[in-house]
């Protein structure tokens, strides 16, 4: 008897021979219903470096400010940013307490089909899936299409004479959406490393942003123009209630991807610890990074 009961007991063995670190892991590592795939080769800093890389918000309104700069200018940019961080705050909270209680890769069509209870779960758990696939197509879309410009005209900056045509982003964007496809195939252990240098480069990157524009009193704008110029600056053509809630939007793109480390949670040793801590820093740093750039 004592036998069997050890045998109930012990800990499962994974198929790459390493055990389970304690039984409540054990529990919701299958929550899914599926054996458990994936490598856990994630640790709390690395999924922290992906989730501040795919949030990159300095960067992604950086590529997109000849939208966003429109809805009020430098004033627009700063306040609509804000307050698109002041609601994605409660929405990761929420976020990070569903992952935090049960971690799955399927995110947020998961959770909607559990959630609800079985009388509506599997309608809400459709639409939520639904909407989420197609919104994550489009925000892959404009995310690759920030590179693929900034790649095209840095090129031109070093060929005056070149003449860009429509083609050459598209050329660029294939050629990079190729690329991270190929990167993430064949190349899925050295990620975790990719994202250890991409959480230094954008944390550095920032600071030696700030610190240049800092540097440069000659060209800099006065405060009135940064601060209180939205009216004068909102060139829209709507009125100023509609152009900046027009322009929360491009604040939101910024930082509007909070599920999108929860995705990872098959491949994190302890999910239901370090993944809210992910949630938090991809939309906290994501909020600094970019007001303070």
């Amino acid at each position: 008897m004592a036998d069997e009961k050890s045998e109930k007991t012990a800990l499962p063995r994974r198929e790459d021979g390493l055990e389970a670190q304690d039984a409540e892991h054990t529990s919701y590592f299958n929550a899914s219903g599926h054996r458990d795939q994936l490598k856990r080769q994630y640790g709390l800093l690395s999924i922290c470096g992906l989730a501040l890389a795919i949030d990159n918000a300095w960067v992604a309104l950086g590529g997109s400010i000849t939208v966003s700069i429109a809805n009020g200018g430098p004033a627009g940019v700063l306040y609509e940013l804000l307050v698109a961080g002041f609601y994605y705050l409660f929405i990761a909270a929420s976020i990070a307490e569903l992952t935090s209680s049960l971690p799955t890769a399927g995110g947020v069509y998961h959770w909607a089909s559990i959630t609800p209870g079985p009388k509506y779960g599997r309608a809400l758990g459709f639409f939520a899936g639904y909407l989420n696939y197609f919104g994550w197509m489009f925000d892959l879309a404009s995310i690759i299409s920030i590179p693929a410009n900034v790649v095209v005209q840095m090129y031109a900056v070093f060929h005056p004479d070149l003449v860009i045509q429509p083609w050459h982003v598209y050329l660029a964007y294939v050629l990079i959406t190729w690329s991270c496809c190929f990167f993430v195939i064949f190349g899925n252990r050295l990620l975790p490393v990719v994202n250890h240098f991409g959480l230094f480069m954008i944390i550095v990157g920032g600071i030696i942003t700030v610190i240049v524009c800092a540097a440069m009193p000659a060209v800099r704008a006065d405060s009135s123009f940064v601060w209180s110029s939205f009216n004068e600056n909102n060139i829209t053509g709507w009125p100023s209630g509609v152009a900046f809630l027009t322009g929360v939007l491009n604040g939101a793109f910024t930082i509007g991807t909070p599920d999108a480390v929860t995705k990872m949670a098959e491949e994190l040793p302890d999910p239901k610890r370090d993944m809210p801590k992910a949630v938090l820093v991809q939309v906290g740093l994501g909020i600094i990074s970019e007001s303070l750039s």
